[in-house]
């Protein structure tokens, strides 16, 4: 057992003092790194995400070669080094999680073979750089960071300094202060379009998406430390009037479908006054905004969809007085909430959520409102380009049904049936689906789908499972000979869980390209990562 613990200190001091550097980088300095302006962004952030992993994958194979070495040296009797080697095999344990991430890449290699340009289905320049290079890069994370990690407590915090940073950057731009000078040598019809330092505001709403989710997840699981609080709630609060800026209604599904799962798993866990935290701070940043917007002078004549209601400065400030009133209650009878928790909080929170949602789709349904009208023009053309896609899915051969079209191939489909259709309605050539879930049913069949899905649903199902499982066991995950500053208990499990949901609700309404879907695969490498560790210590 002593030799156990041994090899365990040493692969933690190794592999995830790698693996920290590699999150460090994601959270603090990819968002950040453009070259020139929005000219260039897809293909800069695609160079900044592949050149990282690629040299982190080198470094991560080093380390794992130094273990099973170390393994294998050893002056002891053959069944102390049988033992050993039985313990190193024994933390690789598979998940089914393993099985879809293998299923999928299978798939984008078949899509390949599938494809009529296999240059083009390689390097995603058809589309949005996502082609079978991407994926395969994609799994290189998930094997280095999937096989076992631990997540630094400095993590969230920095990922929560460096989204306030790119957040403000939006902010200043929407009320005409670019003082990076990102939009020089826009067009003036086209400036309002590009953002932050993710360009497009679908892409950066699509950030927001994870990085809002991460830090409320962080913060609502966390210890209570007062700064590490204090910058979460910083980063929520200004990221909330980021999402209002963004002019993206695809934010709003993102946040809110994260937001409430956090709400049922605070009200299970006892937390609903820390939920209420979140919410104070959210309710701050959309006043914020207007305050902002009522200083500047401008603005509000831009504000588009959902983001509308900023503008109803009663409302907004009605809603933040609301929202402070009740975390004040819930502080004053924390007792009796206390009770709720558990089965019952589930229950209640899920029954009130339901209804709501049940109220907003009646409500919208009877007003008429544009949300619910699914015409070709809903979402900016989206339902236009769904149902093309749809129609030439339909026609396709059995195997390109099962296999798809081809990586990154739906501007060749729409080209070569919808041209005139496309330049006739929108004005533009669509290179993908805006919507992930049908991006992958197009280029990689059904195959890629069912393995896409079933990778996000059984990650999901994983970190809830062992959140439980850990929520109680912080004592005993210390107590395995783990250095300090790494994250136990439930904490890592939730952010993480709330992030794949944000970006997931999203992803129904946006697009993958290799600007903040890298997210998504972290994300999901850390899924398989942190139970995989989870799993081996207390075994």
């Amino acid at each position: 057992m002593k030799n156990t613990k041994k090899t365990s200190k040493g692969e933690i001091s190794i592999q995830n003092g790698l693996n920290t550097l590699f999150l460090l980088y994601m959270g603090a300095l990819y968002p950040l790194i453009m070259h020139d302006k929005y000219f260039d962004i897809t293909l800069t952030k695609y160079k900044a995400f592949s050149v990282a992993v690629c040299i982190y994958a080198v470094l991560m194979v080093l380390a794992v070669l130094v273990d099973v070495l170390d393994a294998g040296k050893t002056v002891k009797a053959k069944a102390d080094k049988e033992n050993r080697m039985q313990n190193f095999l024994h933390r690789h344990n598979i998940m089914i999680m393993d099985f879809f991430a293998l299923g999928f890449l299978a798939a984008n290699v078949i899509a390949f073979f599938m494809a009529h340009d296999k240059s083009a289905a390689y390097t995603g320049v058809e589309g949005r750089r996502c082609g079978l290079q991407f994926m395969i890069i994609a799994m290189f994370v998930y094997l280095c960071i999937g096989r076992r990690c631990r997540i630094h407590r400095i993590v969230a915090p920095v990922l929560a300094v460096a989204g306030m940073i790119v957040s403000v950057i939006g902010i200043l731009q929407y009320v005409d202060i670019d003082f990076l000078h990102l939009r020089d040598g826009i067009a003036e019809n086209a400036k309002d379009i590009y953002i932050s330092t993710f360009g497009n505001i679908d892409i950066f709403a699509g950030f927001l998406c994870v990085f809002i989710p991460v830090a409320a997840g962080a913060y609502i699981a966390g210890t209570g430390n007062i700064k590490r609080s204090i910058i979460l709630l910083a980063a929520i609060l200004v990221g909330t009037g980021a999402v209002i800026i963004s002019n993206a209604n695809l934010a709003y599904a993102g946040v809110s479908g994260a937001m409430l799962v956090a709400w049922i798993w605070s009200a299970y866990r006892g937390k609903v006054r820390r939920f209420a935290d979140v919410c104070v701070s959210m309710a701050a940043g959309v006043l914020l905004i207007g305050m902002i917007l009522d200083i500047s002078g401008v603005g509000y004549d831009k504000l588009d969809g959902l983001s509308c209601f900023v503008s109803n400065r009663l409302m907004v400030v009605a809603t933040f007085a609301a929202v402070v009133i009740i975390r004040i209650l819930l502080q004053l009878g924390y007792r009796q909430v206390d009770r709720f928790c558990g089965k019952t909080g589930v229950i209640v929170s899920v029954s009130i959520s339901l209804c709501a949602i049940a109220a907003a789709v009646v409500y919208g349904s009877v007003k008429h409102m544009g949300i619910f009208a699914f015409e070709d023009s809903w979402g900016n053309y989206r339902v236009f380009v769904w149902k093309r896609l749809m129609e030439s899915y339909k026609d396709f051969s059995l195997p390109q049904k099962i296999f798809g079209y081809g990586n990154e191939s739906v501007k060749d489909i729409m080209t070569s049936s919808y041209y005139e259709e496309m330049m006739d309605k929108v004005g533009v050539v669509y290179d993908n689906a805006h919507n992930e879930y049908l991006q992958y049913l197009v280029t990689t069949g059904i195959l890629g789908l069912v393995s896409y899905a079933g990778l996000v649903v059984t990650s999901l199902i994983t970190l809830v499972r062992t959140a439980v499982a850990a929520g109680g066991n912080d004592k005993e995950c210390y107590t395995k000979g783990f250095v300090s500053g790494y994250e136990d208990g439930e904490g890592p499990y939730i952010a993480v869980t709330l992030g794949i949901v944000g970006y997931a609700v999203q992803a129904f309404v946006n697009l993958n390209q290799s600007l903040t879907t890298p997210y998504m695969f972290l994300l999901i490498a850390l899924a398989a990562g942190i139970c995989r560790n989870y799993k081996s210590t207390i075994k």
